[in-house]
C-alpha cells in the first residue's frame, strides 16, 4: 500500500489520496474500454460507450483505479454524484464517475471558485469550500437553504456564504452543513427535518445561525440528519435524528427519543480523537486508535453478524494504530499503518469487493496493485 494521506467514502464510491498526489477511486464508477481483473462475476460489464450495455452492476468496480494518471492532486472528496477534487495548481474540478485507463476521469469540468480551498465538503446536491482566511464558499442546489447564502435560481455557481465568522472547519450531511469557527463556535445551516440544527425546532434555515453549546468546540461532525460535535475537555454532544441509536447513549431525559432539537451530552464511554456519520448510524476514532460504531447495522456497517441496530458503542475488534475514518452513506473508510480498510455496504463495490458480496461485515483491505 502506498502512503495514504486522504480517504473519503462517499455515497456508492470510495476515493483516496497518496503521497506522491495520486488519486484512486473505486465503487461506483464507469471503467472504460478496461477488462475484467480475475475473480469478477460475468453480469459485472465494462463500458465501451454503446448503448445496449445493460446490467445493474455496471458501474460497480472494485479495483481502484486512477484518477487522471499523471496528474498531482492536492485533494479529493467523494460526494453523493461526482468527485471534487483540487489539483496541486489550486483549481478544483468536478469529476464524474467515468474512468479510463490511459486518461483518468473523461468528465472533468472547472469549478469556478479561488484557487487552493483547504477543505471541500458535499451534501446531496451542493458543494462547499473552506480556505485559509476561513471564508466559505457554495454551489449547487438552494434546496431548503443549504447553500448558506440568497441564491436565486435552483442550481447556481459559486458564491461566498458572507454571514459566518473565520470557520476552520466544516462538516456536511445529507442537506445540511455544519460550520466551526476559530472561538469554537458551531454555526448550521440547511435541512431540519430530524432537528439536525441543533436550534430547538424543525424549520430549514437558508442563513447561518449559530448553535446553543455550552463553551468551546475542537471537532464537528455530520451524519445525514443528525450531527456532532466534540468540546475542549473531549466531551461528545450530539442532535438529531436518534430513531435507530445513531446519536449514542444520549444523556438526560428523553434519552430515547426518536430526534433531539438541541445538542444532548453523549456518553459514548471512549475518548473520542474524531467522529463522523452515515445514514442513521456513527463511526469514531478513539485516543487510543481503535474503531467503535453505533446505529443502524442493516448493511454490515457496525462490522457485527448481526443486523440489529444499537446506542452503544461497538469495537471493531480487527483494526489497530487507525489515524483516520470516513463514513460514505453505508460504509467506512479507516486509515491505519496497516493500510485502507472499508466494511459495509457493497452493493456497488464501494468496500472493494465484487458486488455479489452486497454486505461486508468485516473490514477488507484495499489493495492498488
Amino acid at each position: 500500500m502506498m502512503n495514504v494521506t486522504q480517504i473519503s467514502a462517499g455515497r456508492d464510491r470510495s476515493v483516496l489520496l497518496t503521497r506522491d498526489g495520486a488519486a484512486w477511486c473505486w465503487g461506483a464508477i464507469q471503467l472504460l474500454a478496461q477488462e475484467l481483473p480475475p475473480g469478477y462475476f460475468s453480469d459485472v460489464c465494462t463500458t465501451r460507450g454503446s448503448a445496449d450495455q445493460i446490467g445493474h452492476r455496471r458501474f460497480a468496480h472494485a479495483a481502484p483505479a486512477a484518477l487522471n494518471p499523471g496528474r498531482r492532486w492536492a485533494s479529493v472528496v467523494d460526494g453523493f454524484v461526482s468527485t471534487v477534487a483540487v489539483e496541486d495548481a489550486g483549481s478544483v474540478l468536478e469529476c464524474r464517475p467515468v474512468v479510463s485507463r490511459e486518461r483518468g476521469s473523461t468528465a472533468m469540468a472547472p469549478i469556478q471558485l479561488p484557487p487552493g480551498p483547504q477543505q471541500v465538503v458535499m451534501t446531496e446536491s451542493a458543494g462547499f469550500a473552506l480556505y485559509s482566511d476561513g471564508t466559505v464558499w457554495s454551489w449547487g442546489m438552494r434546496v431548503q437553504g443549504q447553500l448558506g447564502r440568497a441564491a436565486p435560481q435552483l442550481f447556481n455557481g459559486p458564491g461566498e456564504v458572507a454571514m459566518l465568522p473565520p470557520i476552520r472547519k466544516l462538516a456536511a450531511g445529507h442537506a445540511h452543513v455544519l460550520a466551526l469557527d476559530e472561538h469554537g463556535e458551531i454555526w448550521a445551516w440547511g435541512s431540519n427535518g430530524a432537528g439536525q440544527l441543533g436550534t430547538g425546532d424543525l424549520q430549514w434555515l437558508a442563513a447561518p445561525t449559530k448553535v446553543n453549546l455550552p463553551g468551546g468546540m475542537r471537532d464537528v461532525a455530520a451524519g445525514d440528519t443528525h450531527s456532532f460535535a466534540v468540546d475542549r475537555e473531549g466531551r461528545l454532544w450530539g442532535w438529531g435524528s436518534h430513531h435507530l441509536g445513531q446519536l449514542g447513549r444520549v444523556q438526560g431525559r428523553d434519552a430515547d427519543a426518536a430526534f433531539h432539537v438541541r445538542p444532548r451530552p453523549i456518553r459514548p464511554g471512549i475518548g473520542i480523537a474524531q467522529i463522523d456519520g452515515g445514514m442513521h448510524f456513527s463511526v469514531a476514532l478513539s485516543v487510543h486508535g481503535e474503531v467503535f460504531a453505533w446505529g443502524w447495522n442493516g448493511m454490515g456497517q457496525l462490522a457485527t453478524q448481526a443486523t440489529s441496530q444499537t446506542a452503544a458503542a461497538q469495537r471493531i475488534a480487527p483494526l489497530r494504530h487507525v489515524s483516520r475514518v470516513s463514513v460514505g452513506q453505508g460504509h467506512v473508510l479507516a486509515l491505519s499503518d496497516q493500510g485502507v480498510h472499508a466494511w459495509g455496504d457493497n452493493r456497488t463495490a464501494a468496500c472493494g469487493m465484487p458486488s455479489a458480496s452486497a454486505v461486508m461485515t468485516r473490514p477488507n483491505r484495499i489493495s492498488l496493485a
